[in-house]
């Protein structure tokens, strides 16, 4: 019974972003990356994400934990499909990104997991992600346009700074709203929508306050506006 009642939970918090706390330690990295290797990938495929991984996994921009069970979700999917989604994860952390916090929280890596669990069809699952990947690319990108964040050197070794949280959490507020809420670049709930999710994530303690207070301060609807238009026509960036 406490068998079920644990996997019944962990789904929910799959399909629901609902807390629920890891049964025990995080494995290590080799053991991430030992279970990568088994996967059947080409031999170059597989070096490029085990280092893109490696570096990720140091800097904190993904955890052993997530990577670890996304990869076990992906072997219940064909070999082309897991790799082009893994492809898109890899191409995330080497522009910087953080794409995994953990269990619950702002993570390309849950988006795919709770996709999965909830049968979404696999041209939904691909585009969703690269929609949150292109939201990840417009968000930095506009920021550093307007002088809001400094965009210096990035890479998936790169050490983190408040702006690569400040940057994934403004992204995915921004990226809820218009995949899961159903709102659209001009609805005049965007800002506060966005606002409103920035300030309590201060209030957490996950967002540095000085730096969110001044980049939430600062934003307009033609701020957003840009940013989804940038998504959607990414040939502008």
């Amino acid at each position: 019974m406490r068998i079920l009642l644990s996997l019944t939970l962990l789904w929910l918090s799959l399909a629901w972003g609902q807390t629920v706390s890891p049964v025990g330690p995080p494995p290590a990295p080799e053991e991430v990356l030992q279970f990568l290797s088994r996967m059947g990938f080409s031999p170059e495929f597989t070096a490029a994400l085990t280092s893109t991984l490696s570096a990720g996994f140091k800097s904190g921009r993904t955890t052993t934990t997530v990577t670890l069970l996304l990869l076990q979700d992906l072997t219940k999917v064909p070999r082309d499909q897991a790799e082009q989604a893994l492809e898109i994860v890899r191409y995330a952390l080497s522009q910087g990104f953080i794409v995994d916090t953990g269990l619950t929280g702002s993570s390309m890596l849950n988006e795919v997991r709770k996709l999965l669990t909830l049968g979404r069809d696999w041209e939904e699952v691909l585009r969703i992600l690269s929609l949150r990947l292109g939201f990840l690319l417009a968000t930095r990108s506009v920021l550093g346009r307007h002088g809001l964040i400094t965009v210096g050197a990035w890479g998936p070794e790169v050490p983190l700074t408040p702006a690569d949280r400040l940057v994934l959490e403004l992204s995915w507020a921004a990226g809820d709203f218009i995949l899961w809420e159903g709102g659209s670049a001009s609805d005049p709930r965007f800002l506060g929508y966005v606002q409103g999710r920035l300030n309590r994530l201060v209030g957490l303690g996950v967002l540095c306050s000085e730096e969110t207070g001044r980049v939430t301060a600062a934003l307009t609807p033609a701020l957003l506006e840009e940013i989804v238009q940038l998504v959607f026509q990414p040939e502008r960036r």
